[in-house]
């Protein structure tokens, strides 16, 4: 029927069944709503048709499963009788009564219907026949067995739902609900229903709970669901929506996304109480737009799950597959035996949602009927037995396992009902259960939850917290009083503008004077780090200066005198270096350590430090292979070299002592009064004198890196107090600083290092064992003036300095002014004394210094001539005056190469001695004969001898001629010569020559060389090595030029060679010069 007719129908007249169709698409007039008429009220069920036609076979394959189950059931035979239209308690009463008298059944099946259940279940007690109830008969609470002894109920009820529900709102503390439903007749009214036994239990017996809002909802036009929702919204957050009819619940719950309430702060409740065990009503999405032409909303609509629980009835542990298979098998099993029902039942594709329910129930009278039987059979007939419904009715109570589930029949022969509250998944097209609840005797409500961790499981959805029943602030935040920034929101935002630009103001100048602190940081500390690369090492830096400048300029900037040897090398921990063309100390931190802000705060601090008796940190160097401490250079030293040095030639006397302990003393306190405050480390060794023999204290501070370094040697410890010594982890103190300087000054008294003279035979290493000892008798050096003049009140001082208690020891303030007291009246100062000192010391020099220039001048002179040797003379003269001798091209020259034939064999039959002996008479010969000649020799390497002519000092076109007869006085000069362990050995010899350009120069600054480099050696080098033993071989070159240019000598070609690196050359013999004897040629 048309979607007027239906109007009219149901809402102007009443009193029949209507069904939605849906929309159709309808020619001629396109897509329309249309609906089916099922019937009149009352006489019609609609809900699938849960009629005979599409669930009474459920009895049937009941009837099956029981006669496998129960052995005493086999062979019996079963007759059904059928009474249709169940609806219509008149015709129920009648018809039924009828059966009862004239048919002799034993149970009774039905009806489905709630108000024909009633008037059959007391006409059942009445005949004490057993009735079993499905359906609709749920809506009915018929759980006394005093009214109803012989009924039986397998539906769950909507009692335990309600009882249910009430649980889990109290579980939730959700304590005000509003409730939601709409009454459709076609539903048979199943949400009316479970409404009403919900607003009977709470009212009744949840009075915790209230119902502070309860609409039946009949008009699902937009203007009337805002205006619902819009109620709700004041009064509640959690709703029970019960709808039955899945595209109104998409209508409500898109009407409650319209006004706002999609958040978390709102629980939504789907109470699906038709029975059925699937999800969703024919497996639908309830929140789908399923028409032809959609809203196109199902993504606002899909938005409302996570804020869903899906409430329903529940099974556990049915027969596998049984429920599924009388919902879509039913329309066959009608066909077959006892309905044989064809056409009439061909229209429906799936069952009842009622028929698994009418299995269970009949199931159920198979099981009491043969458990009966078991118990009764003996003493009772079968007749009795079946027919007796307050026996059957006993039997029945227990556990069943049936199509929906495995379930239990109590005492108030009501099946205790079991629901899930679940959240949605997959767009709603499944469900998570959280909570179960099992309903025993419509009394006790077991709830059981499935979650360990709410905040990730339950309300996974809702940012981990539980929505409230009522908000903190009221449902219209009447609990919340607006602040003067809602009352007054353009005043709230101009100061808020104003606070933001003074912030940013403020917050630009703390950035900017903050900047600038950083920028003075980084120039602080930028004076003092000091990149590793522009650090030379001393004696690196010396060598090179000796090549590069002249003697004269090295010593103005570094003066040779004034740098002790010990520093020319690394001693321990401190090395010397060279740092913008001055020298410096450095001391080795063995440690690896972040220097962060800290520490560079500290660094500069060090920096800062600035007094006469405190060596100056020149820096700092953390890019090096170790970290690095840079000091001033002290040129004399520390103060036990200036003790123990023999060679001083100064008179040592008391004030020079008092001058030294003055200066120390006064360094302490400088440092003492400084940021850092202690010294750490002080020692005789630490203490370094200037040219001006000003002590200075060095090797100060940095404790964050020597708490990290490598422990001490015990020489290293003799300054160190006792008290540190005994520690696990030293931490100096200025009492320790005076101990230390205790035992400095017993050293400048002694003239030495105090604990060699004391008598421990065990060194340095038994003296700090007896120390950290603690024994009864103190542990000090001996103090031994040695000087004539000196205060003898620094003794007193000193033993009261090194004291064993830290505390009785003087403050360096203390023994600062004892020491100024020692010298009262004595104005003169050390320099003064000693340039008095040396003024003495300078005559007796005077005379030693012209017996030195004497030895000197001969000493230069073999200096000059061992030079002269080593290099050619004019190279020689020109790095004497201090010239950088650059590269040299020369034009052309004569290079000579020979070697000894057979070397190897001969050197065989020599030891290394003798070899040596062998090649010194040999090349003795060959220096002889070159000091003849204008030849210079280049170097020797083995039996191979290397010269030239023509270089340095350019000779013309003579070099050839230079090295032919160099090279013929050689040949006649060897056969003379004997080996002397060898006399029968005769030494033979390969010469080779070739002319032609080269480049020369000096390389290197250890043991330099004046080297030639070019092809033309190369080529020398390959006439010599294939050459033959006594001959003299030439190139094409060397030829040409010695006898077109210069003439006077024989030659003869050799003809085509084939040279190793230069292929095929022309080359020629030189036999001699012309009117002498020549040499006999070997071909």
């Amino acid at each position: 029927m048309s979607g007027d007719a239906h109007k009219l129908l149901t809402e102007k007249i009443g009193g029949f069944v209507t069904e939605p169709r849906g929309e159709v698409l309808i020619k001629g007039k396109g897509v329309m709503e249309t609906f089916w008429l099922l019937g009149k009220v009352g006489e019609v069920s609609t809900d699938t048709n849960d009629g005979y036609q599409n669930s009474a076979a459920a009895s049937v394959q009941a009837w099956y499963i029981a006669q496998q189950n129960y052995t005493n059931l086999k062979g019996m035979n079963l007759t059904f009788e059928l009474l249709l239209n169940p609806c219509n308690i008149s015709d129920t009463v009648g018809r039924l009564h009828d059966v009862i008298l004239e048919k002799n059944i034993s149970a009774i099946f039905g009806p489905p219907c709630s108000d024909s259940s009633v008037v059959a279940s007391h006409l059942a007690t009445y005949y004490n026949l057993p009735i079993f109830l499905f359906g609709t008969s749920m809506f009915n609470d018929m759980s006394d067995t005093s009214i109803f002894p012989t009924v039986m109920q397998v539906m769950p009820s909507y009692v335990d739902a309600a009882k249910s529900l009430a649980e889990i709102l109290l579980e939730f503390k959700w304590y005000r609900v509003s409730l939601l439903y709409m009454s459709s007749p076609a539903k048979l009214n199943r949400c009316a229903s479970f409404s009403s036994q919900v607003d009977y239990q709470f009212n009744n017996f949840y009075t915790d709970i209230t119902i502070v809002y309860k609409r039946l909802i009949s008009n699902f036009s937009q203007e009337q669901l805002n205006s619902i929702v819009d109620a709700v919204n004041k009064v509640s957050r959690i709703y029970i929506i019960c709808m039955g009819e899945i595209d109104k619940l998409r209508s409500l719950m898109l009407a409650f996304y319209d006004n706002g309430m999609n958040t978390s702060d709102y629980v939504f409740i789907n109470a699906d109480v038709d029975m059925d065990m699937y999800i969703n009503e024919e497996g639908k999405n309830a929140m789908k737009d399923y028409n032809l032409t959609t809203d196109g909303r199902d993504a606002d609509a899909f938005s409302m799950y996570p804020l869903m629980f899906h409430f329903q009835f529940t099974m556990v542990g049915n027969l596998p597959g049984k429920y599924n298979d009388i919902r879509t098998n039913m329309r066959n099993y009608m066909k077959q035996w006892p309905f044989y029902c064809e056409q009439e039942c061909e229209q429906y594709n799936v069952s009842s949602i009622y028929a698994p329910y009418l299995f269970d129930t009949s199931l159920l009278f198979f099981k009491a009927l043969s458990t009966a039987l078991d118990l009764y059979g003996g003493n009772m007939s079968f007749h009795d037995i079946v027919t007796n419904g307050t026996l059957i009715a006993q039997c029945s109570v227990g556990e069943l396992t049936g199509a929906t589930g495995r379930f239990l029949i109590g005492t108030n022969l009501v099946r205790n009902s079991r629901l899930s509250f679940s959240t949605y998944i997959n767009e709603g097209m499944n469900i998570t259960r959280w909570i179960f609840t099992l309903v025993e005797n419509y009394v006790d409500v077991n709830l059981t939850t499935t979650y360990t961790d709410p905040k990730t499981t339950i309300w996974a959805t809702r940012n981990g917290k539980m929505p409230l029943s009522i908000p903190l602030c009221g449902y219209s935040n009447e609990k919340c009083q607006k602040s003067f920034i809602e009352k007054n929101p353009v005043i709230f935002g101009v100061i808020i503008l104003v606070s933001v630009l003074i912030i940013i103001i403020t917050c630009g100048i703390i950035g900017y004077m903050y900047y600038l602190k950083l920028k003075e940081e980084e120039k602080q500390n930028d004076v003092w780090k000091i990149n590793f690369h522009s650090l030379i090492k001393y004696a690196d830096y010396k060598s090179a200066t000796s090549v590069v400048t002249s003697k004269r300029s090295f010593t103005s900037s570094i003066s040779d005198t004034s740098a002790p040897k010990v520093f020319d090398k690394k001693e321990g921990r401190h090395q010397m270096f060279v740092y913008n063309n001055t020298p410096v100390m450095g001391r080795t931190h063995d440690c690896c350590h972040n220097i962060g802000k800290k520490e560079m705060a500290y660094i500069r601090q060090l920096r800062m430090i600035d007094h006469e008796n405190v060596n100056k940190l020149i820096g700092f160097c953390m890019d090096g292979p170790v970290l690095l401490s840079l000091w001033r250079y002290c040129s004399r030293g520390c103060l036990i070299e200036i003790l123990t040095n023999d060679n001083l030639n100064i008179n040592i006397d008391g004030f020079f002592i008092y001058s030294l302990i003055k200066d120390t003393v006064e360094g302490l306190y400088a440092i003492h009064h400084s940021p850092i405050e202690i010294h750490g480390n002080l020692s005789s060794k630490n203490c370094l004198v200037d040219e001006r023999w000003q002590v200075k204290l060095s090797d100060y501070g940095f404790p964050f890196l020597k708490a990290y370094e490598q422990p001490k040697s015990s020489s290293e410890q003799l300054w160190t107090a006792p008290e540190l010594l005994r520690e696990p982890e030293a931490h100096p103190t200025k009492a320790s600083d005076i101990y230390s300087l205790s035992i400095v000054m017993a050293d400048l008294v002694n003239k030495n290092l105090s604990f060699e003279n004391s008598g421990y035979n065990g060194g340095a290493d038994e003296i700090i064992y007896l120390l950290k000892s603690k024994t009864s008798r103190l542990i000090r050096p001996v103090l031994e003036p040695v000087i004539e003049d000196f205060n003898i009140g620094f003794t007193h001082l000193i033993k009261d300095m090194w004291a064993e208690e830290p505390g009785q020891r003087p403050k360096i303030d203390v023994v600062r002014k004892i020491v100024k007291e020692m010298n009262v009246g004595k104005s003169k100062n050390l320099m003064d004394h000693m340039y008095s000192l040396l003024e003495d010391y300078a005559a007796s020099l005077e005379q030693d210094i012209q017996g030195r220039t004497k030895e000197l001048v001969e000493e230069k002179k073999k200096a000059d001539i061992l030079l002269s040797r080593l290099l050619p003379k004019a190279i020689a003269e020109k790095l004497k005056s201090g010239q950088q001798i650059q590269p040299e091209h020369f034009d052309l020259v004569t290079i000579f190469f020979s070697d000894v034939v057979s070397f190897t064999v001969l050197a065989s039959k020599c030891s290394a001695l003798q070899v040596i002996n062998l090649m010194n008479g040999l090349y003795t010969i060959f220096d002889s004969v070159i000091d003849e000649h204008d030849v210079y020799k280049v170097e020797t390497i083995g039996d191979a001898y290397l010269c030239v002519s023509g270089l340095p000092e350019r000779n013309g076109n003579m070099h050839v001629k230079e090295i032919a007869l160099m090279s013929l006085e050689l040949l006649k000069k060897i056969p003379d010569f004997r080996v002397d362990h060898l006399p029968n050995e005769k030494i033979r010899i390969r010469i080779g020559m070739h002319t032609g350009s080269c480049v020369a120069g000096v390389v290197g600054l250890t043991m330099p060389r004046y080297c030639l480099f070019g092809d033309t050696v190369n080529t020398a080098s390959r006439m010599e090595s294939n050459g033959k033993p006594s001959h003299i071989h030439m190139s094409a070159d060397a030829n040409k030029l010695l006898t077109e240019k210069v003439g006077g000598f024989v030659t003869k070609s050799r003809g085509e060679v084939i040279i190793k690196g230069k292929g095929v050359m022309e080359t020629y013999w030189l036999l001699g010069k012309q009117g002498e004897a020549l040499l006999d040629v070997d071909e």
